[in-house]
């Protein structure tokens, strides 16, 4: 690839659940034109210093340490929030974009977006593979499991839905970097033929990768449905890493251990495919995100919908998840 003057730095912010740790470990660094930076040093100077006590010239010295010339390139998910803490991730999110236009005020964003109903179930899969043990359905909604005094949304961390209505992190980048300048790109595209994808991603970006030196391999592939309520057993064992957990006692080294033998277990078919949602949470879902996807298949220029996003609402009136009786009455 034959680079121009236009080469620029490059922030990959997310969001979670769209390959970001294979970008990280696989293809990232593979950049002749760009400086990738390690992940550990993205996150000591954007996410690491306290809300008011972030210092721009000292995380962009600690950023050019080990500057050759090339700009930079920095791959991090929790720059677009972060996944299990509820509603306190927007707030995050608006935070470091601000920190990232103060440090790169010409960069190029990097941001990929997943079908809604797809990511909520990986997301989960995550919180397993973190230690969680809540069921899916208390996971997705877990207002509808606790008495009132329990579900304020600003004092306990958990899953919220809103980190997947992409609008409004993207409408904020737009006034930050400029419209042309906020580079979208759907998942599934990627899942679907990565090689053309990240073809799609070099032009765009002014970014030279070596196909060559990309390993292809998955670096966190889905659990098995069949493999989940086993995992989460071994997970009352273990006090990491989730907050919305339960444990029954802590066992040193369990939490290592234990993701060691659930992946080497996850490699046989024994165990059927990913769990997958029930037809009310994925009508629950169309309700919710339909119109916000439509905007963004217009600002994306593609068929959305096509790829799995929901984009019409339901016929019927979905209803909001009731709260489960026996937790209500046991007031838990």
């Amino acid at each position: 690839m034959e680079l121009t003057p236009e080469v620029r730095p490059i922030v990959h912010i997310g969001v979670h659940k769209t390959a970001t740790s294979w970008f990280q470990k696989k293809v990232y660094p593979t950049a002749a034109s760009h400086r990738a930076i390690d992940r550990a040093r993205v996150r000591e100077a954007l996410i690491e210093p306290r809300a008011f006590a972030f210092d721009p010239d000292v995380s962009r010295a600690l950023l050019a340490q080990g500057d050759d010339g090339r700009p930079h390139l920095l791959c991090e998910e929790d720059l677009s929030g972060v996944l299990h803490i509820g509603r306190a991730s927007g707030f995050i999110a608006r935070e470091i974009a601000a920190r990232i236009q103060l440090l790169y005020p010409e960069a190029q964003i990097v941001l990929f977006v997943r079908a809604q109903p797809a990511i909520a179930v990986s997301s989960y899969q995550e919180y397993v593979r973190e230690g969680g043990t809540r069921s899916l359905k208390r996971y997705l909604f877990p207002d509808a499991f606790l008495a009132f005094q329990k579900f304020r949304p600003f004092k306990l961390p958990r899953f919220d839905f809103a980190q997947f209505d992409y609008r409004g992190l993207i409408e904020h980048y737009d006034s930050l970097f400029g419209r042309e300048n906020v580079h979208l790109f759907a998942y599934e595209r990627l899942a679907s033929d990565p090689q053309a994808l990240l073809g799609e991603l070099g032009r765009r970006l002014q970014i030279e990768l070596d196909p060559a030196a990309i390993s292809w391999t998955r670096v966190n592939p889905s659990y098995r449905g069949a493999l989940i309520p086993f995992a989460r057993a071994l997970n009352l064992f273990t006090a990491r890493s989730v907050a919305d957990k339960r444990t029954l006692i802590h066992v040193p080294l369990s939490y290592p251990l234990r993701k060691e033998l659930i992946a080497g277990l996850n490699r046989l078919p024994v165990w059927g495919p990913p769990p997958a949602l029930d037809p009310g949470t994925i009508a629950w879902i169309a309700a919710r995100f339909g119109e916000s996807n439509r905007w963004l298949a217009d600002r994306m220029g593609i068929d959305l919908a096509a790829l799995g996003y929901p984009t019409e609402p339901p016929r019927e009136p979905v209803p909001d998840p009731v709260r489960a009786r026996l937790p209500q009455w046991l007031r838990l």
